[in-house]
């Protein structure tokens, strides 16, 4: 199965779209929203707050999101008017659920610097009123070192994710957040006849964070997962026992307007073999590029050409061990 994640934005009072709180890019639809809010920001700058809420497992679109309109909004010669705030339940800037990945930390922290972007970690979204994100920052103990009240005049917070509520009701097949409970092989430990893959699956945080921070589920990361399963299903179609294993390693490219960041995490969980996080203009010319070549891979139903197998194996990223 890969039923995808449900969106949390009830466990924050006032949060998401639909509670005109705050907004999101999680679906197309939350997207087309947050891009009039943001039309509305034009033509009313004021404060605006990025980032991720408590329980949140995906935190580059956040930063994505912050550099781009931080690009956007210096195009419109408005970006003097606009404040802007990145809040996030990550103990520290570029840790990104995954205890971060090369030197992540001091990269992004630079860029949000220089464009003036201020930031508050450990943040315990609690609720938004009226207009006002109500925030409790938490000291490595988990104590309330420092309560915020942040007016707004656009907000873009990632929610936490669950799993759908069908699989919430079966016991032993998720955890207590609702995610598919997987082994070696991406089977559930109790069903064996269930394999699943992506963002429904469960994955343990990586250490105790005083904020919960969940661990993502990237791209290149889902696609061994279901590289996995498909050799393992036809395994057992063919009485044999499954012994394929994803290698869940990691490649993102992440544009920031006008520049980008990419890294590559072999595999994506410490410890690894490889931490590479570089930046620069060509990030952000080699995401563009890489849009349009997925799309269209997809339209022409080669996910995977053999160029592209063998310039990745070239570079010793495989999708199974």
């Amino acid at each position: 199965m890969c039923t995808g994640p449900e969106l949390a934005f009830d466990e924050i009072a006032g949060a998401g779209p639909d509670a005109g709180g705050t907004s999101s890019v999680c679906t197309l639809t939350h997207a087309e929203h947050c891009r009039d809010n943001v039309n509305k920001l034009i033509n009313e700058p004021g404060h605006v707050i990025v980032g991720a809420m408590p329980g949140a497992s995906c935190f580059g679109p956040a930063y994505e999101y912050a550099f781009i309109l931080d690009k956007h909004l210096r195009d419109k010669k408005i970006r003097k008017s606009v404040p802007m705030t990145f809040v996030t339940s990550e103990p520290y800037i570029g840790h990104l659920g995954l205890n971060g990945v090369g030197d992540s930390k001091g990269m992004l922290e630079s860029e949000l610097r220089q464009r003036d972007i201020s930031w508050i970690c450990n943040a315990k979204t609690v609720g938004i009123i009226d207009g006002k994100m109500e925030i409790d920052e938490l000291d490595e103990d988990g104590n309330v070192k420092r309560h915020h009240s942040l007016s707004y005049k656009h907000a873009m917070m990632l929610p936490a994710f669950r799993g759908i509520a069908p699989l919430r009701a079966v016991e032993g097949l998720v955890n207590p957040r609702g995610f598919v409970l997987v082994d070696d092989h991406q089977r559930n430990p109790k069903y064996p006849q269930i394999y699943a893959a992506g963002v429904c699956i469960a994955i343990p945080p990586l250490s105790k964070t005083p904020v919960p921070t969940g661990v993502p589920k990237t791209g290149y990361m889902i696609e061994s997962m279901v590289r996995a399963i498909t050799h393992n299903i036809k395994a057992e179609l063919m009485g044999q026992q499954p012994t394929c294993k994803a290698t869940w390693n990691a490649i993102c490219l992440a544009d920031m307007g006008d520049t980008g960041a990419a890294f590559v995490a072999i595999p994506q969980i410490p410890p690894r073999n490889v931490a590479w996080f570089k930046k620069g203009k060509w990030v952000h010319l080699a995401k563009i590029g890489f849009e349009k070549y997925f799309l269209h891979k997809m339209q022409i139903g080669d996910t995977e050409p053999m160029y592209e197998r063998f310039m990745l194996k070239y570079l010793g990223i495989d999708k199974l061990e």
